[in-house]
């Protein structure tokens, strides 16, 4: 199917949504490998206060970039972005080798993180052209798999590259390979998904008028909150769970990572046929909540049985939680403004991304420790439930009226 006209029949597992989710998994492995980040700083002698900052630092630049590209990107000029960003990415990876100091580092960050935004805000603007309304929950259920499988698959992989590559920057640089299925599969998409596949009015942006009034209703802005509040808690746990779990004395604390993403596309699969018949809103909400008290629970982890257990819940509850909240976020938006929107979530997961290791870091740096750094997490969450749960309030009123 080529950009979706109105007069075709709704298809999810259409050749076009398909192709964008499996290119966008590739393009996620080059992002799962960092998972030991912390790690690699700490073998380069990095001072413990900078770490945080230099984690932040791609994500950063994803934020700084994704308003710009929220209102500037439209579809007819996704699929070339797409192709560049996942070259400049491919590029990105082997400058690690290279990176050994602070400015070198921060460097190589940015310029990933620059590359890594252009590609998801493209595939994501592409996306919302082919998502069929009455299927958006299950829609980016099955999406979210193109990020969730490459954190299963590489961190147990990148512990098996560790030792025959030498370290982390040569395990990075050995990921760079990874963009080259990506742009094969891109290729076919020319015809489909190319400038000339869209009608000239899909290269209209939002005028500013229409951004301030997008930004005026409530349910956009505790989306938007509630999603970055999210982010900020499970990007904490994604960076400094490696480290925790070592000191625990677990010899792979990459199966955290296989544990709780395994758990997660099971939520996808299991739940998926169900996500766009429950109320979306309380769902996500209650699921949030079981999110905040895994990571709570994380500080009182006695070893590995008890840890990995705690990933699964974790990892089984975030598979419910955040299709929902884009799905919500999709069905809230006016057709022109979907791709807008989808990209503002996603510029709050980058604000996520750099404001929890930011706090991360300056924990770990001072007397915090991780049992106030996993608090902060679940604190996170807890605040992000209860902006969920005004929404969820009016659609419970709702379903109470249609049922009576």
């Amino acid at each position: 199917m080529s950009a979706p006209t109105g007069g075709q029949p709704e298809r999810l597992l259409s050749y076009d949504f398909v192709v964008l989710t499996l290119a966008a998994g590739f393009g996620f492995c080059n992002i799962a490998v960092f998972y030991g980040l912390a790690s690699h700083l700490e073998h380069l002698g990095v001072d413990p206060a900078w770490r945080g900052t230099i984690i932040a630092a791609e994500p950063l630049a994803a934020l700084l970039t994704r308003p710009f590209l929220s209102v500037w990107l439209t579809a007819r000029q996704a699929l070339v972005l797409a192709r560049l960003s996942l070259v400049a990415i491919g590029a990105a990876l082997p400058c690690y080798l290279y990176a050994e100091t602070i400015p070198a580092l921060l460097a190589v960050r940015v310029f990933h993180g620059l590359a890594f935004v252009c590609l998801v805000s493209a595939v994501v603007t592409l996306l919302s052209k082919v998502v069929p309304p009455r299927l958006a929950g299950r829609a980016f259920g099955l999406f979210s798999l193109s990020s969730l499988v490459p954190y299963a698959i590489m961190p147990p992989l990148t512990e098996w590259l560790l030792a025959r590559v030498g370290g982390e920057a040569q395990a990075y640089a050995w990921t760079a390979l990874l963009t080259l299925p990506s742009l094969a599969m891109f290729v076919p998409l020319g015809s489909r998904l190319g400038q000339a596949a869209f009608p000239a009015t899909d290269t209209r942006r939002p005028t500013m008028r229409e951004f301030r009034e997008n930004l005026a209703q409530n349910p956009v802005v505790l989306l938007l909150a509630a999603n970055m509040l999210v982010f900020a808690g499970t990007t904490q746990v994604f960076f400094f769970i490696k480290p925790y779990a070592l000191g625990l004395g677990i010899a792979d604390p990459g199966l955290f990572f296989t544990v709780s993403t395994a758990a997660s596309i099971a939520a996808r699969l299991l739940a998926g046929p169900f996500l766009d018949s429950v109320p979306r809103r309380g769902t996500a909400m209650l699921a949030i909540l079981v999110v905040s008290a895994c990571m709570a629970l994380f500080a009182r982890a006695g070893g590995e049985a008890s840890l990995f257990c705690l990933a699964g819940a974790y990892g089984f509850s975030l598979g419910i939680a955040l299709p929902l909240l884009n799905a919500s976020m999709f069905l809230e938006s006016p057709p022109p403004l979907r791709g807008m929107n989808m990209n503002l979530m996603l510029f709050m997961m980058d604000a996520g991304y750099t404001f929890g290791p930011l706090v991360g870091g300056l924990l770990l740096a001072g007397t915090g420790g991780f049992g106030s750094l996993f608090g902060v997490s679940a604190g996170f969450a807890c605040v992000a439930a209860a902006l969920i749960a005004l929404l969820a309030l009016g659609e419970w009123r709702r379903r109470g009226l249609a049922g009576g």
